[in-house]
């Protein structure tokens, strides 16, 4: 059997742009006219000569009244995406339609898992202007939705035991948000492991990472480097911090235990 040929990216959204144009009976400048540009564009990104802008694609699904194709092939002609700029793209596109995240979390409990309070008391530390707080709060929240979607991301999440112990507000905001962590840990879909504090490794020392794995992209990380993420799918590093996470992954908890842990840190808070 002949070894089937491999099709990119860019070949497949050309191919596919020729083939609903020419099943509309339209010319190129009939095209033009709906997409409001040139037909001169229209043919050479058929060509292969012009690569197509996001707007493009956008338009191409409006004409062709399609649900986001001509958008999906672009996004995978222009996965190599990095750079903090990009965090953006992740907290719109890319968290919300991942089938698994991976994460870990050296210094706070992690902006998914997060109580309202939790987040406020967080941001009011500094991390962000006087009058953003709000903002941000809001936002944080926001991207929690996920988690209530009608098939949720399966999250596999890993946290210091540190971030147990550090306090972020009030005593009691810690007793509740590591209530909160306790009650997520009985969804089927989220899995919660502490790595202890007294463990040997240093793998997870370098910062905190989210691995996000979707049919529609990449494997994917975003890096936590001071108060900031920096978003990148490029091969060789989402392998490297792959290889971070496994080794993390190894040196945690069970579930089980790690819920006891969670437990005595939530209840030595609550007694403070």
């Amino acid at each position: 059997m002949a070894k089937e040929k491999h099709i990119s990216p860019k070949d497949q959204f050309r191919q596919e742009l020729r083939k609903c144009r020419t099943a509309k009976q339209w010319t190129h400048r009939a095209l033009a006219s709906r997409l409001n540009c040139g037909h001169s564009l229209v043919g050479a990104i058929e060509r292969g000569t012009r690569n197509p802008q996001l707007r493009f694609a956008e338009k191409c699904d409006e004409a062709f009244g399609l649900d986001e194709r001509f958008v999906k092939l672009w996004k995978r002609m222009n996965n190599a995406f990095t750079g903090p700029q990009w965090y953006a793209h992740w907290a719109d596109e890319i968290e919300p339609n991942a089938h698994t995240l991976r994460s870990w979390d050296l210094l706070l409990i992690p902006g998914l898992l997060q109580t309202e309070e939790y987040a406020r008391a967080l941001f009011t530390l500094g991390i962000v202007e006087e009058e953003e707080v709000e903002d941000q709060v809001q936002a944080r929240l926001g991207r929690q939705a996920i988690l209530g979607q009608a098939k949720p991301p399966t999250l596999w999440v890993l946290i210091d035991e540190w971030a147990l112990q550090r306090r972020v507000g009030t005593p009691e905001v810690m007793a509740r948000q590591l209530d909160h962590l306790l009650a997520l840990s009985e969804r089927s879909k989220l899995h919660i492991h502490v790595v202890p504090s007294d463990a040997d490794t240093t793998s997870g020392l370098a910062g905190s990472f989210v691995i996000a794995e979707s049919v529609d992209y990449p494997a994917t990380v975003s890096i936590g480097s001071a108060g900031q993420a920096e978003v990148t799918s490029d091969p060789d590093l989402v392998a490297l911090i792959l290889r971070r996470y496994d080794k993390l992954r190894a040196d945690a908890l069970r579930t089980g235990q790690s819920r006891q842990v969670i437990k005595e840190w939530r209840d030595k808070w609550s007694s403070r």
